[in-house]
């Protein structure tokens, strides 16, 4: 992930080849308006569908890892700006330690929950 602020992986696998929600494109060139650095964990994602991935009555699938606040707050600006339902994957690091966010609900609910969790927020001094 060092390379880009923000990767999408895969919702799930057929076999080897990763599926990659419908909203890959959209999501990275949103991303990638925001001048922050987006790209899918695989160099050219060979297969794309909404309907398989482990959710189905999520509307839009994302599933990213997060190496920078740019990328952090665009996910989170992204989502304020959605309407529907989202089912939402994130890693990301803090304090040399991987964490693993996992959440369900309407866009500007987990936005809220991104913007309360922030990990890159700067500690508050002692």
């Amino acid at each position: 992930m060092a390379d880009s602020d923000v990767v999408l992986l895969p919702i799930t696998f057929d076999g080897d080849t990763p599926i990659y929600p419908e909203s890959a494109h959209s999501l990275i060139a949103a991303l990638r308006a925001a001048d922050v650095s987006a790209r899918t964990w695989h160099a050219d994602p060979p297969e794309f569908g909404a309907s398989r991935g482990p959710v189905t009555d999520a509307l839009i699938q994302i599933a990213v890892g997060i190496a920078s606040s740019g990328g952090w707050y665009a996910v989170q600006s992204l989502l304020e700006r959605r309407q529907e339902k989202v089912h939402l994957i994130a890693f990301y690091e803090k304090d040399g330690q991987r964490f693993r966010l996992e959440v369900t609900g309407p866009a500007r609910q987990i936005a809220e929950e991104l913007r309360q969790l922030d990990p890159f927020r700067p500690e508050p001094p002692a």
